[in-house]
């Protein structure tokens, strides 16, 4: 047994583990009692959760609606907010944590998952030199840099922005699949190759939004840089490494069809001009040059125009400075990593320029940058690049010479990067109480902030209070996972009757009403596409009423049972049966190479 585990620990990669237990340095703040609600979207981040998660516990397996918000009007949050995060932190609450750390729990899964991509991405760009120790050390930094650069812990620990933190941990794994894939082209195993770049990527485009709007074409450039990298080798399989990489990016889109078709189709029924206005006009939001430099540290907002009066900070950081402006130096080595270099100091320094007023005309130019809204979002592009190019840096330098001592060597760099972060690592605290984690954290929100609530367009007249409000701002409110009877989820606006009793849960709610005349039901409930409503469980037809876009029925005279549900729709419907056949083929592609498949299909 003691030779086994001798065996085994031997094999392991040290460098690796190294990386990953000095990575845990950087989420110490999430192992304190309490958490950053105060954060820009530390809030947003536990109450989607909550209602991701009463969604599927009320049986929406892919959940669209959020019920709480709007005053408890509902709003179709999940149409637009990628899911793969939530699903994620939805299989810690489903093991018995609590929503507020089981956002913390995909916060480290996130971290370190991008520092583990980054490791290998470098280490596998620099496969071929002889030098393993120098090889992983350049690994190892890389990794290092990419946990503990400024703007990684900004987005954890100052804007508290889940999805877009775990959208980081994706990009070095997608890199590095579509490197693999171009790189061996139809070489033996390029089935699995094939599947496991469409299934990155796809995790990407499902981890958020942004991902299709800046990351997608930054792994555009990242492909024609490696084709034309490779158009010399085996120039027979030219057109073969375009074709792998062309069918691994329409895989992925394919295999994100569940949340892609939806938002392209039925996000036109949301407003869109609150998403592009006022808070979020991204000509408030650039970046001067001197922040890229400034070591000044905040917890504020980008509200300054001007950027001299910006609460938080848009530094690059110290060790990619200052290895990123290394590597500028040595692209006149021609050296295994030459060619990476040059396209992550070029790319680099594009992603810094369009984050500064100097890019106005390309934003002014492409109206769908709007989109972004925060020209400062692409740090998120620039410091990947970044880190990549800081392990490039490390072993252009001479890595070998520094990783003579294979142990003090890692670690002397490794507490140098994080040294250089470590008055970052903090962020202000409050404690977790239950309202904190139901409903009334949603309700509260919307009262602070009435100029953040979108709606749908059926919408003419904005709003700030609903029939709900005074049951959510009461002290007797409770629910139990969504799921309470204490909402006016029913309202009879003509003819007489009385509500009995009313239900509300995650996608679904209702009722039962007793009429003595022909009446009209009010559903409190923003109409969408999707709303089914039955009447004593027949499905009867809805209308939409003015000024709110609310729904309404007609009831009949007796006892009914009302309830609405949200269900699928066309678009839904094909896009879900898109994702399930791609998923199907790329199952055959994983499994191709091991043989079974092979025999079966003769």
């Amino acid at each position: 047994m003691r030779k086994t585990l001798s065996r085994w620990f031997a094999t392991l990669d040290h460098h690796l583990l190294l990386l990953l237990m000095l990575g845990l340095w950087a989420l110490t703040p999430l192992t304190a009692p309490g958490y950053f609600y105060e954060a820009h979207d530390g809030r947003h981040s536990v109450f989607y959760l909550i209602q991701f998660d009463a969604a599927i516990r009320d049986g929406a397996l892919w959940p669209r609606w959020a019920m709480h918000h709007i005053q408890g009007y509902g709003y179709p949050t999940f149409l637009i907010q990628a899911p793969l995060g939530f699903y994620l932190a939805e299989l810690f609450v489903l093991l018995g944590a609590g929503y507020t750390l089981a956002v913390k729990l995909t916060w480290v899964t996130g971290f370190l998952l991008g520092g583990w991509g980054m490791y290998r991405l470098v280490v596998y760009w620099l496969r071929s030199e002889r030098t393993g120790e120098g090889v992983r050390l350049a690994g190892l930094v890389a990794g290092l840099v990419y946990i503990f650069i400024p703007y990684h812990l900004v987005d954890i620990y100052v804007r508290a922005a889940l999805n877009d933190s775990l959208l980081l941990a994706w990009f070095p794994w997608v890199f590095l699949a579509f490197d693999r894939l171009i790189g061996a082209g139809l070489s033996p195993g390029w089935q699995r190759r094939l599947a496991l770049a469409a299934l990155c990527l796809a995790g990407a485009l499902l981890t958020h939004t942004f991902a299709l709007i800046s990351f997608a074409p930054l792994l555009v450039t990242f492909v024609l840089f490696r084709l034309g990298l490779a158009w010399h080798d085996a120039p027979a399989q030219r057109f073969g490494r375009i074709g792998l990489a062309g069918v691994a990016g329409l895989g992925a889109l394919l295999l994100s069809a569940s949340f892609l078709l939806p938002l392209l189709v039925e996000g036109r029924h949301l407003q869109q001009q609150v998403y592009v206005t006022d808070t979020y006009d991204f000509r408030n939001h650039f970046v001067y040059l001197g922040q890229f430099f400034s070591p000044a540290w905040g917890f504020g907002y980008s509200d300054d125009a001007q950027g001299a009066g910006d609460g938080m900070s848009f530094q690059v950081g110290a060790p990619a400075l200052i290895l990123g402006m290394a590597a500028l130096f040595l692209l006149a080595r021609r050296t295994k990593g030459r060619a990476y270099l040059v396209y992550l100091s070029s790319i680099s320094i594009v992603l810094l320029l369009l984050m500064t007023p100097l890019a106005t005309p390309v934003w002014n130019a492409i109206p769908a940058l709007a989109v972004i809204q925060f020209p400062w979002r692409l740090l998120a592009l620039a410091i990947f690049t970044l880190s990549g190019l800081a392990g490039l840096a490390i072993w252009q330098i001479g890595s070998p010479a520094i990783s003579a001592s294979q142990n003090g060597g890692p670690l002397l760099i490794g507490l140098l990067v994080i040294f250089a972060s470590a008055g970052y690592i903090q962020t202000p605290l409050q404690p977790i109480e239950p309202w904190r984690e139901d409903g009334r954290a949603i309700f509260q929100f919307e009262r602070e902030h009435p100029d953040m609530l979108a709606y749908t367009e059926w919408v003419k007249q904005p709003l700030t209070e609903s029939p709900m409000s005074a049951q959510y701002a009461a002290d007797a409110y409770r629910e139990d996972y969504s799921d309470n009877g204490l909402l006016a989820r029913l309202a009879i606006v003509r003819g007489r009757g009385e509500v009995r009793s009313n239900y509300s849960r995650g996608s679904s709610m209702g009722g039962v009403v007793r009429i003595m005349e022909p009446a009209t039901v009010r559903i409190h409930l923003l109409y969408f596409p999707g709303w089914q409503v039955r009447i004593d469980g027949v499905v009867v037809e809805h209308r939409v009423s003015d000024p709110h876009g609310l729904i309404e029925i007609s009831v009949p005279v007796g006892e009914h049972r009302i309830d609405a549900r949200m269900t699928s729709t066309p678009v839904r419907r094909l896009g879900t049966r898109i994702a399930w056949g791609t998923i199907v083929v790329v199952i055959g592609l994983l499994a191709w190479p091991g043989g079974w498949l092979r025999r079966l299909v003769r």
